[in-house]
């Protein structure tokens, strides 16, 4: 049994340490997202949620961690208690969890540069360079308004024989701003349902080493409630028997 605690005891460790780093993770992502946000919005709502919760996590972790290190088994079942709250608002957000306007920035600085496209070309330019993407829908835009396609719209080719050519961007910048959000939305998910797995392992680690803990804490009261005949059990050292030494040493 003692093999079997240890093992756990010790992959609970690392597991621990596994959520805390992930914690950190989301408390360094929120407070980078807090410092563009804008205030009183739901995008700066959100990441001040991640920060408290991150910050929750690595305080309940250092909490588990010193059970485990200890072998107390009550701090073993507060922080299963503890886990099990966490994890409840996990699943809740995982569940609840809808697109938001914390990437809408990016949409109004599109519509905003596309809206002045024949006034401050440079700034259209500019977004397509970084997103790699030609006019609002396609390329067909700059036609429909009698304007040439830009170099922005052109990504370079390297070719061995005939030297460097262009190639033309055929997805327009707002389908590529759209394919960006679902992807986000999708890595986020699968985030989120990864930190919800972990936690069910640190979970079920806790649940088994308690169990574990008060079966070994049973074993060694009953052990010293067992004592083989013709044995004598030694007193327990008292103030009585401390004080023994120093009155043979006055005697003497």
């Amino acid at each position: 049994m003692n093999i079997v605690y240890n093992t756990i005891k010790y992959t609970g460790l690392l597991s621990n340490l596994l959520y805390m780093m992930l914690a950190i993770g989301i408390m360094s992502g929120a407070g980078l997202g807090l410092q563009m946000a804008e205030p009183n919005t739901p995008e700066h709502t959100y990441f001040i949620e991640s920060i408290v919760l991150g910050a929750s996590i690595c305080i309940i972790v250092i909490f588990g961690c010193y059970g485990l290190v200890c072998n107390l088994l009550s701090v073993n079942i507060i922080f299963t208690c503890f886990i099990l709250i966490v994890l409840g608002v996990e699943y809740i957000q995982v569940r609840s969890y809808q697109p938001h306007t914390r990437y809408s920035s990016a949409l109004r600085q599109l519509d905003h540069a596309w809206y002045r496209v024949g006034t401050q070309p440079q700034l259209m330019q500019q977004y397509e360079a970084q997103q790699h993407c030609c006019g609002y829908n396609n390329a067909a835009d700059y036609q429909l308004l009698h304007m040439q396609i830009p170099a922005s719209c052109y990504q370079p080719l390297k070719q061995k024989s005939s030297g460097a050519t262009t190639k033309l961007y055929t997805r327009g910048c707002l389908a590529s701003l759209d394919s960006s959000q679902r992807y986000i939305q999708r890595r986020d998910k699968v985030f989120m349902w990864f930190i919800v797995g972990l936690e069910l392992f640190i979970l079920t680690q806790t649940i088994a080493l308690s169990i574990l803990l008060y079966k070994l804490r049973q074993q060694q009261r009953r052990s010293l409630h067992q004592v083989p005949p013709g044995v004598r059990r030694e007193p327990r050292a008292n103030h009585v028997n401390s004080r023994t030494p120093l009155l043979l040493a006055q005697e003497v």
